[in-house]
Parts: C-alpha cells; sequence; structure tokens
C-alpha cells in the first residue's frame, strides 16, 4: 500500500488555503473543485465539471458515485482530459513564473510501501502504511519497542516499532475488540471486546493470560491506575480488578446509559457516559464521589490536563461543547463553545487542549486562560483521532488523512496519505514521541515520523484562523 505525504504550504490552517505565492491569483476555475489547489492534470467527469486527477480518482476510488459539486449520481466513471483547460493553465503559470512540473503547492512527496515486496521500503521510510487487519482497526497503544493493534476482525496485532514487523497475532476475542490499555509496570497488556470479556496478555510472551468476565456488554474503555484495572462498558457499570491477581474487586454502578470513555487524574477515575453525565470514582476506596453533570447530550471524550497544577478534567459531548472541570471541587469552571457538531475527540498538552469535532475543525484552548486561541480547519470531513508529539498536534479524519500541526504558529506542517479510508485511531508515547501510529477503517495501520523540513523557499502560509468574538 503506498503512504504519501506532502509537507509544504498546502493547508496552513486555513481550510482549503493555498499559497498566495501560486494560487492566490490565479482564476478560480484554474483550481480543483475538491482539492482547491491549482490542476495540473485537468479532467472532467460525466456531469461536465473538471477536476484535478489525482483528487477525483481519489474520490472514486473512495467508492463514490457522485459529482462532488453537484451531488448527482455519474452516469459512467470516464475520466476525460480537458485539454483546453490544460493549455490555458500552463499559459497562466508561464506567465506568472509558476512551476507545473511537480504537484502544486506541495515541496515534498515521500513514498513508502508496505507488504511483502515492500519490506525493506517500510523498515527505513520515514513514514508507511502496512496492511494488517482485515477489518476497522478500534485503538491502538503504544510502548517504547512495540504497537498494538486491535481490530473488529477479532484480533489483536503486536507491531515491532523499530522493523515495523508484525510480530505477533493475538486471537482469543470472539467478537470485536473495542479497547486497549498496557501497563508496562505489571508487563500486561488488557483487551476489552464485543464478547464482554477483556483478555490478559504478557507483554514478553504475548500469550495470554487470562479472560476476565463480568460485563454484560461490550467492553468499550479501558484505564489503569496504580494497581487497578478499570473497564468500562455499554451495560453502564465499570468493573474493577486486581492487575497482580487478575481477580474482581467491585462493580462500580450509578450510570444509566453506556460508559464510553474513562480517564484517571490523581486519586480519581472520571467515567463519561451516554446518559450525558461524568461520574468521579475514586480509584482506591472505589467509591463514587460525585457526579458531573451540565451536558445535554452524550458524553463521548474525556481528557485530563497532563500539567500538575492544572487539576482540570474536560470532557467532550454530543452537545457540541467542551466543558472544564475541578478536580478538586468538581466544579465547572467553564464551557467551551464553537464547535458547530459534535466533539468526537479530545487531547491535551503541556499547554494546550486540542478538540476534534465532526464539523472538521480542531479548536485550541489554551489552558491557562480557559480561552479558544485558534481553529484548525483543513480536514474535508469529520476529525475522528487527535494525539501529539515534539511539539506538534496531530490529527486523523474521516477524509483519510493524517495531519501534523505545530503547535507554535498553529500551522499545517504536513498531510499524510495512505489509509483507503477513515483515520479512526491515533497514538503516541507521549510529548517526546519520536513516531506517531495511526489506525484505519480499512484496516491498515500507519507509521508516521516529523515531516522533513524542505529547502525550497517558499511564501508564507496563511495562519490559522483565531476564533470569531463571541
Amino acid at each position: 500500500m503506498d503512504a504519501k505525504m506532502d509537507v509544504g504550504v498546502e493547508d496552513q490552517g486555513s481550510k482549503a488555503a493555498p499559497s498566495p505565492s501560486t494560487t492566490a491569483s490565479a482564476p478560480p476555475h484554474f483550481l480543483c473543485p475538491v482539492s482547491m489547489e491549482l490542476m495540473k492534470d485537468p479532467v472532467m467527469v460525466a456531469t461536465g465539471h473538471t477536476y484535478d486527477r489525482p483528487s477525483i480518482k481519489r474520490w472514486l476510488e473512495q467508492g463514490h458515485k457522485t459529482c462532488p459539486v453537484t451531488g448527482s449520481r455519474l452516469r459512467n466513471l470516464d475520466l476525460l482530459p480537458n485539454f483546453a483547460l490544460r493549455s490555458a493553465i500552463s499559459e497562466w503559470a508561464a506567465a506568472n513564473n509558476v512551476k507545473l512540473n511537480d504537484r502544486q503547492l506541495t515541496s515534498v512527496t515521500e513514498k513508502a510501501v508496505g507488504g511483502t515486496d515492500g519490506e525493506s521500503d517500510a523498515q527505513t521510510s520515514p513514514h508507511c502504511v502496512l496492511e494488517g487487519h482485515e477489518e476497522i482497526v478500534w485503538a491502538v497503544e503504544a510502548t517504547d519497542g512495540h504497537l498494538f493493534s486491535a481490530s473488529a476482525d477479532k484480533s489483536i496485532r503486536a507491531w515491532d516499532t523499530k522493523t515495523r514487523r508484525c510480530v505477533h497475532v493475538l486471537e482469543e476475542h470472539t467478537r470485536p475488540v473495542l479497547s486497549l490499555v498496557v501497563s508496562q509496570l505489571h508487563g500486561k497488556l488488557f483487551s476489552g471486546s464485543y464478547d464482554c470479556s477483556i483478555c490478559v496478555w504478557d507483554l514478553v510472551t504475548f500469550r495470554r493470560i487470562k479472560s476476565l468476565h463480568g460485563h454484560t456488554d461490550a467492553v468499550r474503555s479501558l484505564a489503569v491506575a496504580g494497581d487497578t484495572l478499570f473497564s468500562a462498558s455499554y451495560d453502564s457499570t465499570l468493573r474493577a480488578y486486581d492487575i497482580n491477581t487478575l481477580k474482581p474487586l467491585k462493580v462500580l454502578e450509578g450510570h444509566t446509559g453506556p460508559v464510553r470513555t474513562l480517564t484517571v487524574l490523581g486519586a480519581h477515575l472520571f467515567s463519561g457516559s451516554y446518559d450525558y453525565t461524568v461520574r468521579v470514582w475514586h480509584t482506591e476506596t472505589l467509591e463514587p464521589v460525585h457526579v458531573l453533570e451540565g451536558h445535554t447530550d452524550a458524553v463521548r471524550a474525556l481528557a485530563a490536563s497532563p500539567v500538575p497544577e492544572l487539576k482540570y478534567i474536560f470532557s467532550g459531548s454530543d452537545d457540541n461543547s467542551v466543558r472544564v472541570w475541578d478536580a478538586n471541587t468538581f466544579k465547572c469552571v467553564s464551557v467551551f463553545q464553537g464547535h458547530e457538531d459534535n466533539v468526537r475527540v479530545l487531547t491535551a498538552d503541556s499547554r494546550y487542549l486540542y478538540s476534534g469535532s465532526w464539523d472538521k475543525t480542531i479548536r485550541v484552548w489554551d489552558t491557562q486562560s480557559l480561552e479558544c486561541v485558534r481553529v484548525l480547519e483543513g480536514h474535508m470531513e469529520a476529525v475522528l483521532a487527535l494525539t501529539v508529539m515534539r511539539g506538534h498536534l496531530i490529527s486523523g479524519s474521516y477524509d483519510t488523512t493524517v495531519r501534523f500541526w505545530n503547535t507554535e504558529t498553529f500551522q499545517c506542517v504536513g498531510k499524510f496519505e495512505g489509509h483507503d479510508d477513515a483515520v479512526r485511531v491515533l497514538t503516541s508515547t507521549g510529548e517526546d514521541a519520536e513516531s506517531v501510529y495511526s489506525g484505519s477503517y480499512d484496516g491498515s495501520i500507519g507509521f508516521w515520523s516529523l515531516p522533513a523540513p524542505t529547502s525550497n523557499t517558499r511564501a508564507p502560509g496563511i495562519p490559522a484562523r483565531a476564533p470569531a468574538t463571541r
């Protein structure tokens, strides 16, 4: 599978924001309606509309049968070269000193091929996409030497992150595997599944140690606090297990809807549910502590501030908002509004909280001032996954791309392509990580490094827009 990475000023934060040095003065009909880039190889579809060949080919290869502009179903999938428009673009480019011999607005394009024939390339390229799972990848977890991926194909794959080879396939679950968590301290990997069980795996031998039972519906989220494993289920309960003995400790009841997400801060576990609430539990006594209420729809995402002085828990909801909770008083100290659709994912670094939404944007929130400082636009579909590494935010989307955003300038400094379907999950080993890993609806796994610096001279990119004044 080819993996392609575009680095340059193509997507410097503003939605469909081409570089002013190449396209700002170009006639609008010279730009592809899909990519908003200057067309290099314009082709017509059956409706008579023209697109750049790579963009419309990818659209069609994703299974679409319609014209992107009109939404009309295409009578056929023929792509006819638009020689007149190509000639006009060439003349305009020559008159304006714009080179068309490389893909426009791209300073570097690198490819790596995964699979048997391209194994050596996959090991040496800074980024590649490898085939492995047969169905959706629902979860990924990374350690210093291994990546674990969980899939709807009922398996977990263990990957050596140095050689990028799949070193083991863990097969014990009887239904899709939805969640993973690693405890390196205990040398164990835990996996939760639609089969209602949790499997415990040895991190060295990759053998199953035990299966934990008790839930009556899918195990959707897992978390570790000290010597305790916590599981959250669609059966509306949480369960606690002793990691050393693997014996059940307690069933945590209180939610009235499926429990979707877990996070830990200090001595407390926080659980987000479709019942619109976040519940707080003591990680040692296992007793309920508080119920955080305020959301008006399902809570799908939780994140804890990694800064010790900031005892904040963040919750993202289908009500389009993010709420900030003081983890000491359990009071809501702020409500982040601005997203126009469901908030799907949250992640935080030492300065900012990042929220990804179905509205295709990422919002950046200063965790000191509790204000929105940037809106990152560029993804063409919902933002499903976020993670951080080395001064960068990484985002994955339904549009099949992985994007790198510099957290100093808030510019998109890299766009990676290679997955053939939505990028569902991302992970890294933290802010100091060297690599980021992605899992896709197409079953593939992506290995990504920081975008390589380019020596090409480019005009400054258009920065991400500041949020509108409320």
